[in-house]
């Protein structure tokens, strides 16, 4: 990879040119060049890992403090200490969630409207993304554990690639083999693609997907909340019924840098099909 200038550094990583500043100014990410002469920044793969890896823990939250902390930290421990973190945080809402989803059960209530549906369905496409090797790592886990736990993985998984000459790509994605929700736990699969070797270790798969044909829809942050969200996957679960069936799990696969600018894709929730029942859209 060539090294990346201090906007290109921006755009790959989803960090700002604020956030890149202050992070050379804290020690927390320091570019792997600085021309003496003009200041020119110059940051490396390894920089670039870092930058993902730091804004994956900024993105829900993480305070800059316990950043600096954890980016840094063996796997389990910042699995676990992630989880305690967000548990607390999220103690409350996750309650509050809870409530209504067994008010909606008990009573049978549609929480999306027939016009909200409408719209949801109209947004789901055909896409296609090719052959990759992936490192994944699978774990059981409820609602609230899904975010800090899938998170440690991932940041895991590219520093493991990263330690053995293989290259992590910017994507990752979530495969749920199950349903995951308020005491329901499920099997979930962080997966991080790659490009060169690398030996699998411990809880860490690799694999060879093949080319993948999908029905999707993209989503912005602010839907991407429990219990909302879920209506994106009755979305495409309903599109892959009109091409014969689902041919795998849905996932969330996450291509683009987080922004909260509203209205900007985060993520595409996907489900796979088989491509020649699905022309493209």
């Amino acid at each position: 990879m060539r090294m990346l200038g201090t906007g290109e550094m921006s755009r790959a990583s989803g960090l700002s040119l604020k956030a890149l500043r202050l992070y050379e100014a804290n020690g927390l990410l320091v570019p792997a060049e600085v021309d003496a002469r003009t200041g020119y920044r110059r940051f490396g793969e390894a920089e670039l890992a870092r930058a993902r890896s730091i804004q994956a823990l900024r993105r829900v939250g993480l305070p800059l403090d316990r950043v600096r902390e954890l980016i840094d930290a063996p796997p389990e421990r910042l699995r676990a200490e992630l989880a305690a973190w967000w548990s607390a945080e999220r103690s409350a809402f996750a309650r509050r969630s809870q409530v209504v989803d067994v008010v909606a059960d008990a009573s049978g209530l549609e929480l999306v409207d027939d016009a909200a549906s409408a719209a949801v369905a109209a947004r789901v496409r055909v896409v296609r993304r090719e052959a990759q090797k992936t490192a994944s790592i699978t774990r059981v886990v409820e609602q609230a554990e899904l975010v800090p736990t899938t998170i440690g993985d991932v940041i895991a998984l590219r520093h493991h690639l990263a330690a053995h000459d293989a290259r992590p790509l910017a994507t990752h994605q979530l495969i749920l083999h199950e349903p995951v929700g308020f005491a329901l736990p499920g099997r979930v699969e962080s997966a991080v693609p790659y490009t060169g070797t690398c030996d699998p270790v411990g809880d860490i798969v690799l694999r060879a997907e093949p080319a993948t044909t999908y029905v999707a829809v993209d989503v912005a942050a602010d839907e991407l909340v429990y219990p909302a969200l879920l209506r994106f996957y009755d979305a495409i679960a309903r599109a892959a019924e009109r091409h014969g069936g689902p041919l795998g799990p849905p996932r969330e696969l996450y291509e683009r840098p987080w922004s909260t600018v509203p209205g900007d894709v985060v993520a595409t929730i996907a489900t796979p099909v088989n491509p020649r029942s699905a022309p493209r859209a």
